[in-house]
């Protein structure tokens, strides 16, 4: 976070350098969140772009009361979230299904416990991108960037019980999702 302010303190006495490492360091977590709002790669992409243009524009209203990633993950949400109203985008469709997101390795290095762990992925993230794009992205942020219920309140402008209450409703739908994929899997085996 130090390092962050650092940077950002830089930007805004005119360091482009100092900009383009704030870019460079959340350009993934920028993509992946309009990525799970608008479900089409090339929206998403010049939706970050968007992002990145309006942090840099208004980066000397953080106030450094809260953590820079709270800020910029609201102002990326919204951005996104306003897209995808004015393009009054379906939200069942997805026109690409490369892997966006990144998983922690808990698996040992043999080839099939990589296996399993790809698998594990892309089961998971096709039961997301199954899910409303708001509610993929309070599933996102929770538990695969790790938010707190707090910061998710900070970038959604949901409250808290009501973040809570979508988060424990979620859980029960990702599973329901998850066990349609996997009988779906086992029928196709046998």
């Amino acid at each position: 976070m130090e390092e962050d302010i650092k940077l950002i303190n830089a930007t805004l006495k005119g360091d482009q350098f100092a900009f383009q490492h704030l870019v460079e360091k959340y350009q993934h977590y920028v993509f992946t969140i309009t990525y799970r709002v608008l479900k089409r790669r090339e929206e998403a992409e010049e939706t970050a772009q968007d992002v990145f243009i309006k942090v840099y524009k208004t980066l000397g209203s953080f106030e450094q009361r809260s953590k820079f990633t709270t800020w910029l993950y609201a102002v990326t949400y919204r951005t996104a979230l306003d897209k995808a109203r004015k393009k009054n985008y379906p939200i069942d469709s997805i026109d690409d299904d490369d892997n966006y997101l990144q998983l922690e390795n808990t698996f040992g290095e043999s080839p099939s416990d990589a296996i399993q762990q790809e698998d594990l992925q892309s089961q998971l993230e096709r039961a997301i991108s199954r899910l409303k794009p708001v509610d993929a992205s309070l599933i996102t942020l929770f538990y695969l960037h790790e938010k707190s219920i707090k910061e998710i309140a900070a970038i959604t402008g949901l409250t808290i019980s009501n973040i809570k209450t979508k988060l424990h409703r979620l859980r029960e739908q990702l599973k329901v999702l998850l066990e349609e994929q996997l009988q779906q899997e086992i029928h196709d085996l046998l």
